[in-house]
């Protein structure tokens, strides 16, 4: 595995804040990584991180549950206890729990422990979170949980308990009601843009110091939770609609804002840049990103696009050197890098015409497509609310 070399030449695979000292620090210490899985016998406690995709017709997958608990069975013991760690769907630890029994003949409970713990830190803040969140402990019996107890406080965390079924639906509700604010904040910018108005400006109105605000903005919204969780919640209910509903406006959200883009420029032919790739800012996380989305609705259109990320090997590459040419910038992501350019600098490499569409407000316009002359040494054009009313509105 590429990933355990790069570890194990104390480097890290992904980007986490503050992991690298702690790598370097442990490696071979107190942390040695493996892909031995008879280094089972020596735990007391065994952690799956191994999630739950889904299929073609977005049905919760198995596969790699099965084959990861087929590849541990014949070196787990009596005593240790096993913990599912990422999202799955509602009911998958109740069905490891018959796995064990069927292939091992433990008894779960007495001989063997078995609960769900799921993660609840923000990719890329783990070793900031981990001790400050807490931690859901899900046993399938009280004996479980007691058990997965120990471990967690060990960590100092505070500890929530609770069954295995209510620990996975408690993740997957936290998922979801972020995707569905999102799904709503984006409703209300096609809204908003229906009726030639800013969204961030008709936000900041409802928002700004009032109690019962709280609207969320707009964005791209997906990553590899994010954008299958849902269908682990519906997929046998037929008249839960509002996660359903919420998950095509979410993916609709890239091919309605190039589309916004072609209402003002054709594309054929055009260089559009797509600035960001993984999934949400200050990552290197690129699964189920809808920046790959807006790149197939550019090409589609026939334009060249080229594409740009800080964090992603491959595309990693000088920014301004990307934007030369630039006819249309699309922020995909909202890297913090992104909004330190040299938008002066930026002005001078991009066609004088170029539009940018900025769903992050990364650029701090306050308006979502916009000509290239709306930015101005870092600041927008837009300084008082007479302009604010006087200006041509976009969206």
């Amino acid at each position: 595995m590429q990933n355990l070399k790069t570890i194990n030449k104390r480097k890290m695979p992904f980007v986490e804040k503050g992991a690298l000292a702690i790598l370097k620090k442990n490696l071979n210490k107190k942390f040695f990584p493996t892909d031995d899985f008879s280094k089972i016998t020596e735990c007391n406690y065994i952690i799956l991180t191994l999630g739950t995709p889904v299929d073609e017709g977005m049905n919760p997958d198995y596969s790699q549950i099965n084959s990861a608990v087929e590849s541990i069975l014949p070196y787990l013991k009596k005593k240790q206890s096993l913990i599912l760690r990422s999202t799955v769907s509602p009911g998958t630890t109740e069905y490891v729990k018959h796995l064990l029994e069927e292939k091992k003949n433990f008894v779960i409970g007495k001989d063997f422990f078995l609960a769900f713990c799921p993660e609840r830190i923000a990719e890329g803040k783990a070793i900031e979170e981990i001790p400050t969140i807490p931690q859901i402990i899900g046993g399938v019996d009280r004996k479980s949980t007691l058990k997965v107890l120990e471990l967690f406080n060990k960590i100092g965390v505070e500890c929530l308990i609770t069954d295995d079924r209510s620990a996975e639906l408690a993740k997957l509700f936290t998922n979801m009601y972020r995707y569905i604010s999102f799904a709503m904040a984006n409703e209300f910018m096609v809204i908003a843009s229906s009726n030639h108005r800013d969204i961030y400006h008709i936000i900041d109105l409802v928002n700004r110091n009032y109690k019962r605000g709280g609207l969320a903005l707009p964005g791209l919204t997906a990553g590899p939770c994010l954008f299958k969780d849902g269908f682990f919640l519906v997929n046998d209910l037929p008249f839960v609609d509002l996660i359903s509903t919420s998950w095509k406006v979410n993916e609709a959200i890239p091919l309605f804002l190039v589309g916004k883009i072609k209402e003002r420029m054709k594309l054929n032919g055009k260089k559009a840049v797509v600035l960001g790739l993984a999934f949400k800012a200050n990552i290197d996380d690129t699964r189920e990103s809808l920046s790959y989305k807006v790149k197939k609705a550019f090409e589609r259109a026939r334009a060249n696009v080229s594409l740009h990320d800080p964090f992603v090997s491959g595309f990693d590459q000088d920014v301004y050197q990307v934007l030369e040419g630039a006819d249309v910038i699309f922020v995909a992501t909202n890297h913090a890098a992104y909004s330190e350019l040299d938008l002066v600098k930026i002005k001078k490499v991009v066609n004088k015409r170029c539009l940018i569409c900025d769903i992050w407000n990364v650029f701090k316009t306050d308006r979502i497509i916009f000509n290239i002359n709306s930015l101005y040494n870092n600041k927008h054009t837009i300084s008082d609310k007479e302009e604010r009313i006087d200006h041509e509105i976009e969206l």
